[in-house]
């Protein structure tokens, strides 16, 4: 395993090799996603079991899965010669990319089944495209170029995930009954939101404020919002907040008082109620649950 370090502050995602001497970040019973990241995962050999949604997925050799953000995805489970290729990346440049090709039915279709198989032609094709973007970077990496050269080189990798990221949805699609389409007014709307949620949701929990930035009533964003996602906008609002809070619950050493501050909340109480009212239990039962399950 190896992620490139140097490059971070440039490139907006990291590249992670799965192999069989590799701990982490694939150790088992860990939540390997993030609220603001997604990406593409290739299994090259053995498998990896995964849950999504309380779902349980097997990925083989030749299987990939989709990483989107805010939905927690845990790793059950890896065979001793497991190994893969993962590619995450921020949503900030993940989701533009994607807005010029899929409309809001297609990014949700993803979102809601990300698990797919290749042929072996497309499983060589991807693998290999892979392969070039991580040596690229490391050449990268390890090269002391002059300023313009690096400024080249970053481009050129970041032009690199852009052709894989379609590479991957085109296979996608083409297996699938959906079809990407060209994206209406609404479906901007939708994408923009998308956006500002997950770069605001931890200070702004009002429907209003989203609305505002793209100028319009509070009520007709709403409503376009759950005519293009099925779930109003306040709803898109409470999952992030709520999908954030569980995962510092149960991936950090935050106190509950921490995580109310960080989420924007005035005081520890509130957002005690606030999390209780969503989930039916305190932040605090939600800890010591998943501490009991580990």
């Amino acid at each position: 395993h190896k992620t490139i370090l140097m490059l971070e502050h440039r490139i907006p995602f990291r590249f992670s090799r799965l192999s069989p001497s590799c701990d982490d970040p694939f150790y088992p019973n860990r939540i390997i996603s993030s609220m603001d990241e997604c990406g593409v995962f290739l299994c090259t050999n053995g498998e990896v079991q995964v849950t999504l949604e309380k779902e349980i997925h097997r990925i083989r050799r030749g299987d990939m899965y989709i990483y989107m953000p805010s939905l927690p995805i845990r790793l059950l489970y890896k065979s001793e010669d497991a190994e893969g290729l993962l590619v995450v990346l921020d949503v900030d440049f993940m989701l533009p990319v994607v807005q010029r090709v899929a409309n809001a039915e297609n990014l949700l279709h993803v979102r809601r089944y990300p698990f797919f198989s290749l042929t072996e032609e497309n499983f060589g094709y991807i693998r290999s495209m892979l392969e070039k973007l991580w040596e690229r970077i490391y050449e990268e990496d390890k090269d002391r170029k002059g300023f313009l050269q690096q400024r080249l080189q970053v481009e050129l990798i970041k032009s690199m995930a852009q052709t894989i990221t379609y590479e991957v949805l085109s296979i996608y699609f083409s297996k699938l009954p959906i079809q990407p389409m060209v994206q209406t007014k609404k479906d901007f709307i939708f994408h923009q939101f998308l956006l500002s949620l997950f770069r605001h949701f931890r200070q702004e929990r009002e429907v209003a404020f989203y609305a505002e930035l793209q100028h319009l009533s509070p009520r007709y964003f709403s409503s376009i919002i759950k005519e293009k996602s099925g779930n109003i906008a306040f709803q898109w609002i409470v999952q992030m907040v709520i999908t954030e809070a569980k995962l510092l619950l149960e991936t950090s050493d935050l106190s509950i008082k921490e995580i109310s501050v960080q989420l924007n909340f005035p005081t520890q109480s509130f957002f005690g109620k606030y999390f209780k009212q969503y989930t039916g239990i305190s932040p605090k039962e939600f800890r010591e649950n998943v501490l009991k399950e580990r």
